[in-house]
């Protein structure tokens, strides 16, 4: 996780904290990184055998309130696209993400939009 977020420079201005936990199959890393428009990212991921198995990714404004979430816990089953799905405004949304990089990529072509726009 530490590379992918190291590479993107011109989304995230600065890694705030780290952990990566390792025990035998189980590996778990977390981290809080703040984004180039002001905004937090807190990241979280589980992966067992090397497959990534429990997501969750929160985007907070700079005074901690959430903004919108990403996860695949399997409690919206309602979901077209159950178990991921996309926290928004209190409500549940489909959601196409499923790796940390699928969340990258989309709010680089956000900020980058915003950029653009002049937003």
């Amino acid at each position: 996780m530490l590379a992918q977020l190291q590479d993107r420079p011109n989304l995230i201005s600065a890694t705030l904290k780290y952990e990566h936990r390792l025990r035998d199959e189980f590996e778990q890393v977390k981290a809080v990184v703040q984004l180039v428009d002001g905004t937090y990212l807190h990241l979280n991921e589980v992966w067992i055998n090397g497959m990534l198995r429990k997501y969750a990714y929160y985007q907070l404004t700079p005074t901690n309130e959430v903004i919108r979430g990403w996860d695949n816990a399997p409690h919206h089953p309602e979901v077209s696209t159950h178990p991921h799905h996309f926290h928004y405004t209190g409500d549940i949304h489909p959601s196409m993400i499923r790796s940390l990089n699928d969340l990258l990529e989309m709010l680089s072509g956000e900020l980058s939009d915003e950029e653009f726009s002049g937003q």
